[in-house]
């Protein structure tokens, strides 16, 4: 397939690298309201446009990637999808459940494919831990913790991270995946939450806390933070043993805790790690699917639910 690009940042730059690794897929189009002259210059093998309805007009386009900042997302996919191009979008796919349901409603009538692109879904080394985990090997799940944290150097108030009117704030931006690994074991309905975060000048989340608790008495803490760096570690814990995942929303590999034994696994991800989802997403439209069942819009829905009560209840504190 063709592949347009809306957007050109970092994470497009690794997308583009994976998907230049996966057979049969081609970067054909990109296209950046603010580099169009630089891009054109670097990659003079692809067209580049100065605009995106110029992209999603081109008829050689069959599917587009999405990476532009949060807040644009759900215009950009409706726009795409009604353009009759299948759309991969960056997570957070939406920033309210509305969102969700209007892109949802949008590709329902136009029969084109649509996923958020959770890529830690389809990593080989998350799916095995998590299918280990889940088939008892530890015994019965009882606590899970997952933090990814990171300082941001010279944050500025106008910029992506900071600025509310893009969507700013750690949850958004890497607390979904601790939530992620959470909902992939106890489900995306805790029974409650309790959630604090410190606030930064501009009136985002750039740290949060959240723990969360399920009927079957179930626990997790999770943590994100755009301010401060943590260990980026999940583990799992179990009756009899528990699993830790390393660097988890990358992993690569993750240990089997029992005892005094000690169980390495290793699974490395293809190229920059972006392979496998686009080989999910490549698979389903083949099969004539409007949508993964790895990861389907019913996740993201249930997952932007969860996102918008956690920020509701921090914000109706403070």
């Amino acid at each position: 397939m063709n592949w347009g690009f809306i957007g050109f940042g970092r994470i497009a730059r690794k997308f583009l690298t994976s998907l230049e690794s996966v057979q049969g897929e081609t970067p054909y189009a990109f296209a950046s309201r603010s580099n169009a002259v630089e891009l054109k210059k670097e990659f003079s093998d692809v067209k580049v446009y100065d605009s995106y309805e110029a992209l999603f007009a081109d008829p050689d386009i069959d599917i587009v990637y999405i990476s532009t900042t949060h807040n644009f997302h759900c215009q950009n996919v409706i726009d795409a999808l009604s353009a009759g191009k299948h759309v991969l979008c960056e997570k957070p796919m939406g920033v309210s459940s509305d969102e969700i349901r209007k892109m949802t409603e949008v590709t329902k009538g136009t029969s084109k494919f649509l996923m958020e692109a959770m890529w830690m879904r389809f990593l080989p080394a998350y799916r095995e831990a998590i299918r280990r985990a889940k088939s008892g090997e530890i015994g019965e799940i009882q606590y899970i913790t997952a933090s990814f944290g990171f300082n941001s150097p010279n944050l500025k108030p106008e910029g992506r991270l900071l600025n509310p009117d893009l969507a700013g704030g750690a949850l958004y931006d890497v607390g979904v995946y601790p939530l992620t690994i959470v909902s992939d074991i106890f489900g995306w309905q805790p029974d409650s939450f309790q959630a604090q975060a410190v606030l930064s000048e501009t009136g985002i989340d750039q740290s949060i806390q959240v723990q969360l608790s399920y009927k079957g008495g179930e626990m997790a803490q999770v943590f994100g933070s755009i301010a401060m760096n943590t260990n980026k570690e999940a583990c799992i814990y179990g009756s009899e043993g528990f699993i830790k995942l390393p660097l988890f929303w990358k992993a690569q590999e993750f240990e089997i805790h029992k005892g005094d034994n000690i169980e390495k696994v290793e699974l490395p991800f293809k190229s920059t790690g972006y392979a496998h989802e686009i080989e999910e997403v490549v698979k389903c439209i083949k099969e004539g699917k409007t949508e993964s069942p790895l990861f389907t819009l019913n996740d993201s829905l249930m997952s932007a639910n969860l996102v918008e009560s956690i920020l509701s209840s921090i914000f109706n504190q403070s």
